[in-house]
C-alpha cells in the first residue's frame, strides 16, 4: 500500500465516523473503539487513528491519553459560549448575503421553507414531536438553509469559520444526544423565522436579514439549553423572550 492509499482510507474513515457522530449514532460521552471501527470499515488501525485525531482537532472528539477517544459531551456553559460566538458572526454574514445573493439561491431558500412548512403541517396533524425520517428531513432542510445563506455572503472565511461552528452545532444538537425535541411550537418558530429572513434577503434589506438571523440563533439557544435542563431564570437572563422570532 502506498502513502496515497493510506490517506484515502483515512479520509474514508474520517467521513464515516464524522457522519455517524453528526447523525447521533455515537452517544455523547461514548467511547470510539478504534478496533471495532476498523473492522466495520475493513481497514487497519492506523487510518482510523488518524481519522480520530483529525476529529479531535476539530473539536468533535475528546482524546484522553491512556483512555481513548470519546464523543464530545458539552455542558450548558459551553453551549452558551458557542451560541454567543455564532451570534457575533452569522448575522453579519446574513447582512452580506442580502447584498450578494442570487435569484436562483433565493428560489432554493424558498423551496427549503416550503419543505419545512410541509413537515410542520404533518407534525400539526400527527401531534407530539418530530421523529424518524421527518426529524432527519427537518434537520437536513435547516442545515441546507443556513449553509446557503452563509455561502451567499461570498466570503470564503465565513464558509470555513461559520461552517465549523455549524458542524459543532449539529453535534451539540444531535437529537439522540441532547434530547432536543422539535415540537410544533419550535417548528413554527423556525419556519416563520426562515420565511422572514428570505423576505429580507429578497428585499436586499441587510439590517433585517441580520436581525432575523440573530433572533433565530436565540431561539436555537433557548431550545437547546432547555433540553439540557438549564433553569428558566438562566435562560431568560441570556436570551430574553422578546428576542424570539
Amino acid at each position: 500500500m502506498n502513502h496515497h492509499d493510506g490517506s484515502s482510507i483515512a479520509d474514508r474513515a474520517y467521513l464515516h465516523i464524522r457522519s455517524r457522530l453528526l447523525s447521533g449514532d455515537y452517544p455523547a460521552g461514548g467511547q470510539l473503539v478504534t478496533r471495532a471501527i476498523a473492522q466495520e470499515l475493513q481497514a487497519s488501525l492506523n487510518p482510523v487513528r488518524e481519522a480520530i485525531r483529525r476529529l479531535a482537532a476539530e473539536g468533535l472528539v475528546d482524546h484522553i491519553p491512556g483512555a481513548g477517544a470519546f464523543v464530545r459531551k458539552p455542558d450548558s456553559s459551553e453551549i452558551l459560549a458557542f451560541y454567543e460566538l455564532r451570534e457575533a458572526l452569522e448575522p453579519f454574514a446574513a447582512a452580506k448575503a442580502a447584498t450578494r445573493i442570487t435569484e436562483p439561491e433565493l428560489q432554493i431558500l424558498q423551496g427549503l421553507c416550503e419543505e419545512e412548512h410541509r413537515i410542520a403541517k404533518r407534525l400539526q396533524h400527527l401531534g407530539g414531536h418530530l421523529q424518524g425520517r421527518d426529524l432527519e428531513a427537518w434537520f437536513l432542510a435547516e442545515e441546507d438553509f443556513h449553509t446557503l445563506v452563509i455561502r451567499a455572503a461570498r466570503n470564503s472565511h465565513f464558509d470555513r469559520t461559520i461552517g465549523h461552528f455549524r458542524v459543532l452545532a449539529q453535534l451539540f444538537q444531535g437529537h439522540q444526544q441532547l434530547g432536543v425535541k422539535v415540537d410544533l411550537a419550535v417548528a413554527a418558530r423556525t419556519w416563520s423565522g426562515h420565511v422572514r429572513l428570505v423576505r429580507a434577503l429578497s428585499r436586499r434589506d441587510d439590517q433585517a436579514a441580520a436581525e432575523f438571523t440573530r433572533k433565530a440563533l436565540r431561539v436555537g439557544a433557548q431550545t437547546t439549553l432547555a433540553a439540557m435542563g438549564s433553569s428558566p431564570t438562566a435562560l431568560a437572563s441570556e436570551f430574553p423572550r422578546g428576542s424570539a422570532v
